[in-house]
């Protein structure tokens, strides 16, 4: 009997070798997992409905419903609630509340799973794949789900809208996914624009669009996200065979040695300090490139009203000066802010959607720790969102308890003979930092350059 198991989990991993060669299947939760859509719809008809009293005939189609709702455009359905039904912007997140109260009536009673989603889910679970749900529905919903639906529960983690600053269509959901699951091969399952655009931005996890010839944006999906794997009713053979076989793989940067072996000659003493730079640097090549990367396309997602702030302490403090005005000579809007002085008045610079990057080689910097603490609380107590973002060189700090993302460097050798001075860890924070600007304006002109820069001789080139 054990021969003929191992014979047909042997014939499913052969047939089925695309699917179960990634490790960690990512899924939205409403129109993914659970048939909800329907159910959000009929919800907000009947909020609008007790909204004026039901006293007035609401007619909503269900195109206009996802035509709005799942808009990329900021505050597309309450502009849509006012212009067709004359619901103030002010009124709008009372009647979310209604909403929400319809939604969870309704899940208690008319819920249902997407077709066949059971069965996939099941097979991941014979072959002992991992699986997350990262969803825009809250906490509450989930616990309503999960009480009704058992695979809910065959997720090792699930990301409500509670955990995060920015919902989707904002990619910050998946990025968290990729800091969390380093090293595995992901794949991620969306059926709505908004999930769609959030996952595709995110390069590291394969996109699979879970079809629906009805939906309002599935032609403009499929004409806008190239690349993108179609997957009908969970049908295992069709996704096997219109998944792409080709595999990724990591560039690992050379590895150089540092040979020093503290001989007094100085000019060996000199080659050993430019050799451990190098070294820690290639060491933390992919590292350096992968955070580029991210905060880029964090940054790239911020509200045009949104000013961006960075700072640190002693010489990472120094550093951030410097590459602030690298930011602001490529014409990001971009400020130094003075730490100390946050405590004494300076935390009336920020304003709702700002956001902070914060340097620091150890990670425990207790003038750091206090403002991160602070911002938490204030973002806790809805008086006013900064979304926080640390860079450290420490797995075990206390920043990333306190910040929102947190993004950790491998320990940073220096390049003195104690290890204690800021020498090498500077270069690759102002490495990093210059990098990211000079990503985010890869396209930039002579011309617009000079706009910010018309000095010097960079001014008269």
């Amino acid at each position: 009997m054990e021969l003929l198991a191992d014979t047909y989990s042997s014939n499913i991993k052969e047939l089925y070798s695309n699917i179960l060669s990634y490790d960690l299947f990512i899924f939205d939760l409403d129109g993914t997992i659970i048939d909800s859509e329907k159910l959000h719809y009929k919800a907000w008809i009947k909020a609008i409905e007790l909204f004026f009293n039901n006293e007035k005939e609401i007619i909503l189609t269900m195109a206009e419903h996802h035509k709005y709702c799942h808009s990329l455009k900021k505050n597309s359905y309450k502009d849509f609630l006012y212009y067709k039904f004359g619901i103030g912007i002010e009124e709008y997140e009372g009647l979310y509340k209604i909403k929400q109260n319809m939604y969870n009536e309704l899940i208690h009673h008319n819920i249902e799973l997407v077709y066949r989603v059971e069965s996939f889910f099941n097979f991941l679970k014979e072959n002992k794949k991992r699986i997350i749900i990262v969803t825009n529905t809250s906490q509450k919903s989930i616990n309503i789900l999960a009480q009704k639906f058992e695979i809910i529960g065959y997720a090792e983690k699930i990301y409500t809208k509670e955990l995060f600053f920015n919902k989707k269509p904002n990619p910050e959901c998946y990025l968290r996914v990729l800091l969390d699951y380093p090293g595995t091969k992901k794949i991620g399952f969306e059926d709505s624009l908004i999930g769609m655009h959030a996952l595709y931005q995110v390069s590291d996890i394969k996109p699979i669009l879970i079809y629906n010839d009805d939906y309002y944006y599935t032609k403009e999906i499929l004409e806008k996200y190239p690349n993108i794997i179609k997957c009908i009713d969970y049908d295992i053979e069709f996704l096997e065979k219109s998944l792409n076989e080709k595999a990724t793989g990591k560039v690992k940067g050379e590895k150089i040695i540092n040979n020093y072996d503290s001989d007094t000659d100085n000019d060996k003493f000199i080659e050993s300090i430019l050799k451990n730079n190098i070294f820690e640097m290639m060491k933390n090549l992919n590292c350096i490139k992968e955070i580029i990367k991210n905060i880029s396309i964090l940054i790239q997602n911020l509200d045009k009203s949104s000013h961006i702030f960075i700072s640190g302490l002693g010489k990472s403090g120094y550093v951030c000066k410097k590459c602030v005005s690298t930011w602001q000579s490529l014409s990001i809007p971009c400020s130094y802010i003075d730490l100390p002085n946050l405590p004494h008045g300076d935390f009336g610079q920020f304003k709702n959607g700002d956001l902070l990057i914060l340097v620091s080689n150890s990670g425990n910097t207790e003038e750091i720790i206090y403002i991160l603490k602070y911002l938490q609380e204030m973002n806790l107590k809805n008086i006013k969102k900064i979304m926080t973002i640390s860079i450290v060189a420490n797995k075990n700090s206390l920043m990333e308890k306190y910040s929102h993302i947190t993004f950790i460097m491998d320990n940073i050798k220096e390049a003195d003979l104690i290890n204690m001075a800021p020498s090498t860890s500077n270069i690759l924070f102002m490495t990093l930092l210059d990098g990211i600007a000079i990503n985010l304006k890869k396209n930039i002109t002579k011309e617009e350059f000079q706009l910010c820069h018309p000095g010097g001789n960079l001014g008269k080139l």
